[in-house]
């Protein structure tokens, strides 16, 4: 990559996502990109949906063997659940994301729900192999966002630094496992297991917030434009 950077070099030539006669890439600072809102916006959206990753495939099981005096060979089954849900629901929304315009309203929609089914399965009420079966099919709703969430992001990041963009949101999934870890197992150690669904759901619903402002900005973005060539 070193012997060949000049055929790397971002600032030649002409990109695809340019209409012909556009106005070529501003010449920037390689790291410019790190002052736009949206950037951070993605970049935390990354983090605290990790959040949720990171509480149900470390803790869930322990938890819901915890609340629900099931074996834990069989409480194990929601972190495989979840994982196989979640690959369904990313066939699904791989073909969703190319008939929807407005990206953030998918991601609300069916994070939102996972929310919902990780908050039932928190609460105790129901039988012990049913709550297994409902925090496994909150993977569907991650699933589903999945790709919309990446394709967003392609949205928001600005002509030339798309590269840059996901390099630096993508570690905010670094972050979200490492800091975590801890919280979530602090809850478990002291016995509050029902947090460690609500917890989950709460970092759910801060992540759809996240995706809702970066939404925002890339509609405005693209009604801007719109003005400019009219």
């Amino acid at each position: 990559m070193v012997w060949n950077r000049d055929a790397l070099d971002d600032r030649q030539g002409d990109w695809a996502h340019q209409a012909p006669g556009a106005r070529a890439v501003a010449d920037e600072h390689p790291m410019a990109f790190l002052k736009l809102p949206s950037v951070w916006l993605c970049f935390s959206f990354f983090f605290w949906s990790t959040c949720a990753l990171s509480a149900i495939q470390s803790f869930a099981s322990p938890a819901l063997q915890s609340m629900y005096g099931l074996p834990l060979s069989v409480t194990a089954l929601v972190v495989t659940g979840y994982m196989l849900c979640g690959a369904a629901g990313m066939v699904v929304g791989g073909f969703l994301v190319g008939r929807v315009v407005r990206l953030e309203k998918v991601i609300s929609v069916c994070l939102l729900a996972s929310a919902a089914l990780l908050v039932l399965a928190g609460t105790g009420w129901l039988p012990g192999m049913a709550a297994v079966v409902v925090a496994s099919l909150a993977g569907v709703g991650m699933g589903l966002a999945s790709p919309s969430r990446d394709m967003l992001i392609k949205r928001a990041a600005p002509p030339g630094a798309t590269g840059r963009v996901y390099g630096a949101v993508y570690s905010g999934l670094d972050l979200g496992f490492s800091l975590a870890a801890p919280v979530f197992g602090a809850l478990l150690d002291r016995g509050m297991t029902s947090d460690i669904f609500y917890g989950s759901a709460i970092t759910l619903a801060l992540s759809v917030v996240s995706a809702v402002l970066v939404g925002v900005g890339v509609a405005a973005r693209s009604r801007r434009s719109s003005v400019m060539v009219a």
